[in-house]
């Protein structure tokens, strides 16, 4: 019972948390269909390309939750703390690696899902505007998981649905009252990456990994 208590407790937040924040997607995509098929066939272009780079990124971050917690658990915080730190090092790398080749090639990597000329100018658009946050992406899956690890998933669960959920649907419906830009729409995603990125970042230095353990 104490085990199955444990497991809910830090994996119940952590899927509540991503199940709203890919609902909520869902109204972020009804203010990009607004701008037309083409647009939105673009959007969908980017995505294919945008689980490239992202997956690899989030692998690091999910590798953080077992390194922070089997350390934590052996008492090894200085260890824990600096497996952290490397995990972001490694995070950053990887999306430079995977990010460069994808922006230089974006016409050319576009090209190979449509041939359509307004579709790959909306897609090439969308990867050089976007990919470039990736790493504010390294910096909230990183702290997010160590957060994990360490026991505590409430706070990353906050401020994740709180910079993904509640800052982007603010934004976004603030935006399009002012403007008819794609590129303000499509800002949203990246603005929220930042913000949950300094957040969590802010939170980690602040806090005590070792207080969440039982």
């Amino acid at each position: 019972k104490a085990t199955t208590l444990s497991i809910l407790r830090i994996g119940f937040p952590a899927g509540l948390q991503m199940a709203v924040t890919s609902f909520s997607n869902v109204f972020v995509q009804s203010y990009i269909n607004h701008f037309g098929s083409s647009c939105m066939a673009g959007w969908t272009t980017y995505g294919k390309l945008d689980k490239f780079c992202l997956l690899p990124i989030q692998s690091v971050g999910l590798s953080v939750t077992t390194f922070v917690g089997q350390n934590l658990g052996a008492g090894n915080m200085n260890r824990a703390k600096k497996g952290t730190t490397t995990a972001l090092i490694i995070a950053i790398g990887t999306a430079v690696i995977l990010m460069f080749p994808v922006l230089l090639f974006a016409p050319t990597l576009t090209s190979l899902f449509t041939q359509d000329e307004d579709v790959l100018a909306f897609g090439v658009r969308f990867i050089r505007l976007m990919m470039p946050f990736y790493i504010a992406i390294c910096f909230n899956q990183i702290y997010a998981n160590a957060l994990r690890g360490a026991g505590n998933s409430t706070a990353p669960m906050v401020i994740m649905m709180g910079s993904f959920i509640v800052f982007r649907q603010i934004y976004l419906y603030t935006v399009t009252q002012f403007t008819d830009s794609v590129i303000a729409v499509a800002l949203g995603y990246p603005l929220g990456w930042v913000l949950c990125s300094i957040l969590l970042f802010t939170y980690y230095r602040h806090t005590k990994l070792e207080t969440y353990l039982r």
